[in-house]
């Protein structure tokens, strides 16, 4: 018998790999959402009645809550859509006679400033998020922790920089890309010399789907990265080579974030005890689709 899975944010930049991969795996997959989609379950509002009545139709076996956003105004609606949203999801699961596991997107953002003698960095860093982004995901990672100790089913997979072909535009990569294609001959950056921790959007479907599958990984945390930092201004430079076009790099001192980490590597050192092996991105495959809009 197939397992069953509800999705949250199916329609996302990562819930439409997620959404894939479980198909691929044959998983019998519900997606609900707010607006009109193909196979997706409509509800406008998402209160506590409407997550107990999805829950009683689709009986899934995992619920993978990937409904999030990095921005948004004012600054409750962050709170609201990554935090309030699975507190209520979760009162519902908790409330089902037989709860199914509960998958929840965190954040590198949650960690704060890291020092570098800290990394790679592990899941038991002590977070001090620095953004209204970073602050609700730790809540929504804390909120998680606690029902879990509560004896739920819980794993938060905490999804470091996901790269790929359809990335939101307000992100780095894209936005760059979406510069370059406008024909301008100035690129207007902010600090380009830093180093992230890339993963490849496809790559991190894949890590999230296997570790929901492994009863031994409910109940932590465990980082969604490839463990390999890869360095800005060179990315940036190659695509302003695919472009073909004579574009100079200028730095915008307001795009420069004060203090900002030169470089964040995650470990990876959960994700090999679960017996996966992340992939480092191919950006010789990703920065053309990026490129191609």
């Amino acid at each position: 018998m197939a397992r069953r899975a509800l999705l949250t944010g199916a329609s996302g930049f990562l819930g439409r790999h997620v959404a894939a991969r479980l198909g691929a795996e044959g998983w019998a997959v519900a997606r609900l959402g707010r607006a009109p989609a193909p196979g997706t379950l409509v509800r406008p509002v998402w209160d506590g009645a409407v997550f107990a009545e999805i829950l009683a139709e689709t009986a899934p076996d995992v619920v993978f809550h990937l409904a999030g956003s990095a921005w948004a105004t004012p600054v409750s609606a962050l709170y609201e859509t990554n935090l309030m949203l699975a507190a209520r999801l979760l009162d519902a699961v908790a409330a089902r006679a037989t709860p199914p596991a509960v998958v929840l997107i965190g954040s590198a953002a949650e960690l704060g400033f890291v020092p570098a003698d800290a990394q790679p960095v592990t899941e038991d860093f002590p977070c001090a998020p620095t953004t209204h982004h970073g602050i609700a995901k730790l809540a929504q990672t804390r909120l998680g922790q606690a029902w879990a100790g509560a004896g739920l089913k819980v794993l938060v997979a905490r999804l470091f920089n996901p790269v790929g072909a359809g990335m939101p535009a307000g992100l780095a990569l894209p936005s760059f890309a979406a510069q370059i294609r406008a024909a301008d001959r100035v690129l207007r950056v902010g600090n380009l010399d830093v180093a992230r921790d890339f993963i490849d959007v496809a790559e991190a479907a894949r890590l999230i789907v296997a570790l929901a599958g492994d009863p031994a990984r409910l109940g932590q945390t465990v980082n969604i990265c490839s463990g390999v930092a890869t360095r800005l201004r060179p990315l940036v430079e190659a695509m302003i080579r695919l472009s073909g076009r004579d574009i100079a790099i200028e730095v915008d001192p307001a795009r420069v974030r004060p203090g900002e980490m030169r470089v964040l590597t995650g470990s990876i050192a959960r994700l090999r005890a679960a017996g996966l092996v992340p992939e480092a991105p191919d950006f010789a495959r990703v920065l053309p689709a990026l490129l191609a809009g």
